[in-house]
């Protein structure tokens, strides 16, 4: 069965975006969605797709360097600055089997995005429209109709995170 575009990306998740070329041999720059090295270092097979064009490689990672914050990206066939040109732009895209395994209490972005957050008693606070990454911990945007709720993701408001369902328990806050 052939498939279309929409369905490689769907089977993906977009780990960054070609930003910019770097010299003269097709490196090039890089700019990560993540903040795991891991993930970035381990690229290997990748799809790169320009929603503006509407084209989309399948190329091979020969090498990761970092630069900054950004990193250096050689592909296997883009050899020249103007090969690397032509990807500029596109976001790349890897299989969700190829995310490192997280420990139970950790989870990624995409994961949480989208959920219905429940209090315990039942009553729908929304949906996780954003998170927030402040440092110590996460903090959840959650909206529902023009309602926006923020809640920190801390065991002392999370109850449980159903990832398969995409719902989140969590306590009600008591306002002094």
């Amino acid at each position: 069965m052939i498939k279309t575009v929409q369905d490689l990306i769907n089977e993906r998740i977009a780990v960054g975006k070609v930003v910019n070329t770097h010299g003269l041999k097709g490196e090039v720059k890089f700019f990560p969605y993540t903040n795991s090295e891991e993930i970035v270092k381990n690229l290997s097979s990748v799809v790169l797709y320009n929603r503006e064009k509407k084209v989309f490689y399948n190329l091979s990672v020969e090498s990761v360097r970092r630069m900054n914050k950004l990193f250096l990206i050689k592909f296997e066939t883009i050899d020249t600055v103007e090969a690397a040109e032509k990807i500029k732009g596109c976001e790349v895209f890897i299989k969700y089997e190829e995310l490192p395994p997280l420990q139970n209490d950790e989870y990624y972005f995409y994961e949480i995005l989208g959920c219905e957050v429940y209090y315990e008693s039942g009553e729908c606070v929304g949906k996780v429209v954003d998170i927030i990454e402040t440092g110590s911990n996460d903090v959840l945007v959650v909206k529902k109709k023009n309602r926006e709720t923020l809640i920190p993701m801390i065991k002392d408001c999370v109850v449980e995170i159903k990832k398969p369902e995409k719902k989140i328990v969590v306590k009600e806050l008591e306002w002094i």
